[in-house]
């Protein structure tokens, strides 16, 4: 890796934490729920029943934290869990009324993050900025 990319990685992370993810975490109405077990329950919402394998995958976890995430939506009762009638050894999760209900109650607000942004950057920053996300975020996903 050529030392200016290492230095880019390193150096993006604290400022993408900061400023994007931070902003996003302090304007979540639930306040119990990080917004990475918020995120699983957009993708059981989208892609109905899923095998814990396939949650893991989806999120970029181990399978044992995406457990752990699925036993506090569980908890929460805003999932189910199924037998998977294909293989006995499987459990299929799908998100519930009370978890549909629950998105519908508690959207991402990225409001602040989108004031910031309008306020820091001019409108042309603004769409390098953003197409500069859609395309690591199209790298990014080469790498799955």
């Amino acid at each position: 890796m050529n030392n200016t990319l290492h230095k880019n990685i390193i150096h993006i992370l604290p400022h993408w934490h900061y400023k994007v993810e931070r902003s996003i975490k302090q304007n979540q109405k639930h306040k119990n729920m990080s917004y990475e077990t918020y995120f699983c329950l957009l993708i059981l919402e989208k892609d109905g029943l899923m095998k814990m394998s396939e949650i893991a995958k989806r999120l970029r976890l181990s399978k044992q934290h995406a457990t752990q995430m699925i036993d506090k939506l569980y908890q929460y009762e805003l999932i189910e869990r199924q037998d998977d009638p294909n293989d006995r050894r499987s459990i299929l999760i799908c998100i519930n009324k009370n978890g549909q209900q629950f998105l519908k109650e508690n959207p991402l607000d990225t409001t602040p993050l989108q004031e910031q942004i309008q306020q820091h950057l001019t409108p042309q920053e603004q769409e390098e900025f953003n197409q500069s996300i859609a395309t690591l975020l199209r790298l990014l996903k080469k790498w799955d």
